[in-house]
């Protein structure tokens, strides 16, 4: 998507006034702080249950903005035009590609080409006693294979039955692989189709993980 599109992107009567500072902010690369603290102004649209909502969180999500994802993958550190561009699946998008009851994210474009994705496939909750959060459970799977809807086969580069096996394989300390399951916040989450936004954080588990914030669109 382009800066400009970006910047543009229609704001629907659901939403705050202050989401579309959030994308003009991104849009012009604004500082992590800046962003930050627009997204701290948000009024979550789901009233804190957005993990919750399978309707809203259904569909191919791409990446707009992240703090701290390199942690997730190094790859999102590089420069333009070699960092790949990154995707998450939910509901019956991810079923396509990953099996039923599944969530994925998916690398493609810059150095790993247009023709190849990597896929990260789990299994993902919404916790009982906070609707807000998406608790992420095994099996993980890691594989090499086509962007999304390609039919391109996969091939499964790593597959772990928990947390700690899957941690370990990652090179986790192993205080960081004794760690309880990741926990992704859905802290915002529009359920406008095509255009919404949804912002999430990891609030719990991978200690190298934690405290990451994602800000996604869905396509």
């Amino acid at each position: 998507m382009s800066e400009s599109s970006l910047a543009n992107a229609a704001v629907t009567p659901a939403t705050t006034s202050n989401r579309g500072d959030l994308l003009s902010a991104i849009a012009r690369k604004a500082s992590d702080e800046e962003v930050i603290g627009i997204i701290q102004t948000l009024k979550d649209p789901s009233n804190g249950r957005g993990a919750a909502n399978a309707k809203a969180l259904e569909g191919e999500w791409e990446l707009l903005w992240s703090y701290k994802a390199e942690a997730f993958s190094p790859l999102l550190k590089l420069p333009k035009p070699f960092r790949p561009e990154s995707y998450q699946y939910f509901g019956s998008a991810a079923a396509k590609e990953v099996g039923e009851g599944r969530i994925a994210q998916g690398l493609t474009g810059g150095i790993l080409g247009s023709g190849n994705q990597l896929w990260l496939s789990s299994g993902a909750v919404p916790m009982k006693d906070n609707p807000s959060v998406l608790e992420i459970q095994p099996p993980f799977r890691f594989e090499v294979g086509g962007p999304y809807l390609s039919g391109k086969p996969k091939t499964t580069l790593v597959e772990a039955g928990n947390d700690a096996e899957f941690r370990k394989v990652n090179g986790r300390t192993k205080q960081a692989q004794m760690e309880g399951q990741n926990q992704y916040q859905q802290s915002y989450v529009e359920d406008n189709g095509p255009g919404s936004l949804r912002v999430s954080t990891v609030i719990a588990g991978d200690p190298v993980l934690v405290g990451e914030i994602f800000v996604h669109r869905k396509l």
